[in-house]
């Protein structure tokens, strides 16, 4: 971001500052789109600096925005929710706030303004987005782990009242076998949740 300094109201001199890209952010973007993801920037920095980011990481240009001040955000995550769209935001700064409340998932990242700590259900705690791809799988994983364990209870229990009807199960089979439906309920509840590495993604 330049900027501008001046001497009795004429430039003096001009200075460029920025924040280098971590080594990882490129290959953990390419992970979310390979997982589906569409990832776009939301900035309150220089257009021109925006597109340089968003072309170093393989976003497409006009998914990649600038000079977006704190409202502009929130119209824009807005306008993706119309669409029915899962909207995740993730931001560190004050101008960040308002979009991390009105995303479907507001993430903090680390080191973050205290107002966005407040305003975003989620923080991570180390920096990087690695802990953004660890939080959706395993929401993804949770999800499949709930619907394995709806599919065995229902065909479960449909089995036993079937059963139950036919006369082949009487009350004291049915009282020893509803307690082993919930134990097995629960104890798939424990099946182990795989990470994968976006490091050993192409």
């Amino acid at each position: 971001s330049p900027i501008f300094i001046a001497h009795s109201s004429q430039v003096a001199a001009v200075a460029l500052v920025g924040d280098g890209l971590r080594p990882d952010v490129a290959r953990h973007v390419a992970w979310l789109k390979q997982e589906g993801w569409q990832v776009g920037i939301l900035s309150g920095d220089h257009q021109t600096v925006v597109r340089q980011v968003a072309n170093a990481i393989q976003i497409p240009s006009e998914q990649a925005f600038g000079d977006q001040l704190p409202e502009d955000k929130v119209r824009m995550i807005g306008q993706s929710q119309l669409n029915s769209a899962v909207v995740v935001m993730v931001g560190d700064g004050v101008n960040d706030s308002a979009a991390l409340a009105a995303a479907s998932v507001g993430i903090a990242a680390h080191h973050s303004a205290e107002v966005s700590l407040q305003a975003a259900p989620v923080y991570l705690g180390r920096p990087g987005l690695s802990g953004v791809i660890d939080l959706l799988q395993v929401s993804q994983g949770t999800m499949r782990n709930i619907r394995r364990n709806f599919a065995f209870s229902l065909t479960y229990n449909l089995t036993a009242v079937g059963l139950a009807g036919l006369g082949f199960i009487n009350p004291l089979g049915a009282a020893i076998l509803m307690p082993i439906s919930s134990l097995t309920v629960v104890g798939l509840s424990f099946w182990p949740i795989r990470l994968n590495d976006p490091n050993t993604r192409s």
